[in-house]
């Protein structure tokens, strides 16, 4: 997709007309409309503008073959590292939630065989901790992001 076809994309998917975008850019609407016709090309900082504008790279406006930021080659990288270090945080976190609970059934087993009043307190106390921690680990788990 060329840089024309992306204002204008860009542009619609705001629901602005070429008047608001010239407006915020500071430019005149005969510029925008240069530009979406592709008789003009924005100078470099009006692509500056632009990207930060609508929330996007210059790579991605300036690369005909970008049709998204999606396909830069940095983003792909990021968006894969991010999605690996997602995943190994929720494997923690299942790990974590599975030890605790655990945890709590062998607080169960000291419960049906305590011996005094001394380990049934540290047994609850240690038990009030380890199904505060499950819950917000099993909570962690099942999120989405």
């Amino acid at each position: 997709m060329k840089l024309p076809d992306k204002i204008i994309k860009l542009r619609k998917a705001h629901g602005w007309s070429q008047e608001d975008l010239a407006e915020k850019l500071n430019v005149s609407r005969q510029a925008i409309s240069r530009w979406e016709n592709g008789t003009a090309l924005p100078d470099a900082q009006n692509v500056l503008q632009i990207s930060k504008l609508f929330g996007v790279t210059t790579d991605y406006l300036l690369n005909d073959d970008y049709e998204s930021d999606r396909d830069i080659p940095a983003v792909q990288t990021a968006t894969k590292e991010n999605e690996e270090l997602f995943l190994k945080k929720k494997r923690q976190h299942l790990i974590a939630a599975i030890c605790f609970t655990v945890a709590w059934l062998c607080w169960l087993i000291s419960i049906a065989t305590y011996q005094n009043y001394l380990q049934l307190g540290i047994s609850c106390a240690c038990l009030g901790l380890c199904a505060v921690n499950a819950i917000i680990q099993f909570t962690l788990f099942f999120k989405k992001r």
